[in-house]
Order: C-alpha cells, then sequence, then structure tokens
C-alpha cells in the first residue's frame, strides 16, 4: 500500500506544470466602438526544461492571443499578449483562453479573460 501511494505521488510530481503564472485571469473594460483593448498574461517557466508553447487558442473568435515566441528555458519569463475585439454585447463576459505546450501528462492551461463591455454614452445635442 505504501508503495502504491508513493508512486502515485511520484506520477503526480511528474506531471506538474512548469509555468506559473502572475495572473490566471485578467478583466479589461471595453467600450462599444472604442477599438481593439490589449491585454498581456505574465509567467515563468518554473520547471527544469525548455517549455514549448504548442498554440493558444482561445474560446470566441473575439480574443486573439499569440506568445511572443515559442521557446521558455528554465527560469525564463515571457508574456501572452492578446487582443479582445469588441462585439457589441454589453455587460460581463468570460472568456477561456488555452495554453497548450509540450508538457507530457500535463494539460493545456486555462487562462480567464473578463469582459465589461459598456456602450458609449449617448451625447446630448
Amino acid at each position: 500500500m505504501k508503495a502504491l501511494l508513493l508512486l502515485l505521488v511520484l506520477t503526480a510530481t511528474a506531471a506538474a506544470q512548469s509555468l506559473q503564472w502572475d495572473q490566471t485571469t485578467v478583466a479589461i473594460e471595453a467600450v462599444e466602438g472604442g477599438g481593439k483593448v490589449p491585454g498581456v498574461f505574465r509567467f515563468t517557466n518554473k520547471g527544469d526544461t525548455t517549455i514549448q508553447i504548442r498554440s493558444v487558442p482561445a474560446s470566441c473568435g473575439c480574443v486573439v492571443a499569440k506568445p511572443q515566441k515559442r521557446d521558455y528555458a528554465p527560469g525564463e519569463s515571457g508574456k501572452i499578449p492578446f487582443t479582445y475585439s469588441p462585439k457589441g454585447r454589453w455587460g460581463l463576459r468570460a472568456y477561456k483562453v488555452l495554453v497548450v505546450t509540450d508538457e507530457k501528462g500535463v494539460r493545456p492551461y486555462q487562462l480567464r479573460l473578463e469582459v465589461n463591455e459598456t456602450r458609449r454614452p449617448v451625447q446630448a445635442h
């Protein structure tokens, strides 16, 4: 039984995620007709091997995210800049941004973008 428990602990440790995020949720404000809104997710590779970012898909076409580069050495920090294009849907919305890496046995990192999109105030004539 102890051997099984040790095996489970070692397996879980081997599949630990190496990228540590400054924030896994970023909140932004968007105004109707205001244009694209930029933002960034920041991270550090806390693992002991180089990590390659393979893709960064988002749950909506209104969010486009792309890493600064693909490979990050141990101890290296990086950014994944994104832009949000307002869609004219007012209120608070949440979108997922996945970061797919070459780490074996590790699920994609799941980041969250919270957008509060507001209407442009009506101008009195």
